[in-house]
Parts: structure tokens; C-alpha cells; sequence
């Protein structure tokens, strides 16, 4: 298995000669411009982000773990305009690949031939399984040693004494609990036998203007229902270890929800 390093001060990962990022949610600038808040694009920015990160991890390929666009359901004129120009711009720097999240229906119209799409269950390459993240993975995820996934948006809540709130991003990786995921996938393995779980790694959004869930804040069931995939809900909350971007171990997330932070 390949080792997973976390680019320190950036939501962005490598494994091997991998560079994997998560929820890049092109085009969310629309959903800004509609409520009234108007800013240029920042795709180029992200693509000036990238090219940095390429350039810094010497990264051969370049895996995106879904989001790629934000708008849901459809897609929007500005997606389609700039969506392409930005995969065929990496796909002729390195290879692209691509696992669908939930906001990308119809991605596959146009997606450049040289990017490889693979299907929304995820794949495995070198002992490490790779997927967004709001559905079951494929039985293959239980062969890994690590999952990695994004969709959660992960982030700590912090407040001062006048209820100034704040967050940073923060990684998330830990042990995955047994029992619903056994359940799962019992009798899917080939021998009828299901090896250990692996780890779990959950990146931080890398649109920051995506916005994300508190791990530290005790979530309501509807927001649970709605933002938190189903294996993210299976993370073991006193194991899993909550990290800033820039390497600061800040505890688990049981610590963190019993902490008043501020």
C-alpha cells in the first residue's frame, strides 16, 4: 500500500504519486450571484491552486473524489463553459481521473475522452480505496487499508465570548465502527469471509466557499440525514483524529464535542 500524506496547509492529499482533492464545486459562484453576492468566477484561481500543488508534490495523477460541479440538479451555463476547458487543461499536464459525487449528474456529457470517470461507487488503486463518499462504496472498499473520501466538509467551530463564530478546516481520520458495515456487506466478500476495516480519511473541501459541517458541534438529525454520507456516519468519534491543515493534532472528535472551544 501506498503511504497517504496530508500537503500540509492545503486540503489536498498524496498517495504515492497521486495528488487527490475533493468537492471542488465549480460554478458555485451562481448560487452566490442568485442571493445577491456578486464576485468574478474562481475557477482560474483553483486551477492556479492546482498547478501549484502539481508542481510542489511532483504528483503523476491527479484523482478528484467528486463535487467537481456544484449545481444540483443540472448544470448550469457557466459549468459548462468552464468545466471542460478545466479538465482538458490538467488531462494535457497528467492524468485525471474522476469518481462522480452527488452534485454531478450528467458530468459524463462533458467530460474530455482523455479523463478517466469512474463509476460513483468508488475504486481501489494500491491498497487504498477512493470515493466521494455519499453512497456505500463497492464491496472492493473492504480489500483496503485506507478509504478516502470527501463529501463531509469537514471544519471546527470556534467562538469567542461575545458568540463569534468562526471554523478552519480540519482532516479527519480514524477507525470505522464494525457492526453496520459488517452488516452491509455480509456475504458480498468472494469467500464469504469479510477482512479487518480500513481506516478512514475524510479531506476537507477544497472550494472553501463550499462552506462545511463542525465536527466539534453536536449535528442535528436532519443534518445527518442530509450532509453526512453513510460510511462517514460510521466513523468511530472516540478514535478518529481531527487534524488543522497545517499538521496541529487538535484531539478526536468526542474530545472536541465535550471542549468549549473559545
Amino acid at each position: 500500500m501506498k503511504p497517504v500524506s496530508f500537503v500540509t496547509g492545503a486540503p489536498a492529499l498524496v498517495t504515492g504519486k497521486n495528488l487527490v482533492l475533493a468537492d471542488l464545486h465549480l460554478g458555485i459562484e451562481k448560487e452566490f450571484r442568485e442571493s445577491g453576492i456578486k464576485f468574478p468566477s474562481q475557477t482560474p484561481k483553483i486551477r492556479e491552486r492546482i498547478d501549484i500543488l502539481l508542481e510542489e508534490t511532483g504528483a503523476e495523477r491527479l484523482i478528484l473524489l467528486g463535487d467537481v460541479k456544484h449545481k444540483v440538479p443540472g448544470i448550469s451555463l457557466q459549468e459548462m463553459r468552464e468545466i471542460p476547458e478545466f479538465l482538458a487543461y490538467f488531462a494535457g499536464k497528467t492524468s485525471v481521473e474522476i469518481v462522480p459525487g452527488n452534485h454531478d449528474a450528467g458530468i459524463e456529457k462533458f467530460v474530455p475522452k482523455d479523463v478517466r470517470l469512474h463509476p460513483s461507487e468508488g475504486f481501489l488503486l494500491d491498497g487504498v480505496y477512493f470515493c466521494h463518499g455519499h453512497s456505500w462504496p463497492d464491496p472492493s472498499f473492504m480489500k483496503s487499508k485506507i478509504v478516502v473520501m470527501g463529501h463531509q466538509h469537514p471544519v471546527i467551530e470556534f467562538r469567542d465570548r461575545l458568540n463569534y463564530r468562526f471554523t478552519e478546516q480540519v482532516w479527519l481520520r480514524g477507525k470505522l465502527k464494525e457492526e453496520k458495515i459488517r452488516e452491509k456487506y455480509k456475504g458480498k466478500a468472494a469467500d464469504g469471509k469479510l477482512p479487518g476495516l480500513p481506516e478512514a480519511v475524510i479531506l476537507p473541501a477544497f472550494n472553501v466557499l463550499s462552506g462545511g459541517v463542525p465536527v466539534n458541534r453536536h449535528l442535528t438529525e436532519d443534518m445527518r440525514k442530509n450532509f453526512i454520507g453513510p460510511v462517514i456516519k460510521e466513523l468511530d468519534e472516540k478514535s478518529s483524529e481531527v487534524h488543522l491543515l497545517d499538521g496541529t493534532l487538535m484531539g478526536t472528535i468526542s474530545e472536541l464535542k465535550k471542549a468549549r472551544i473559545g
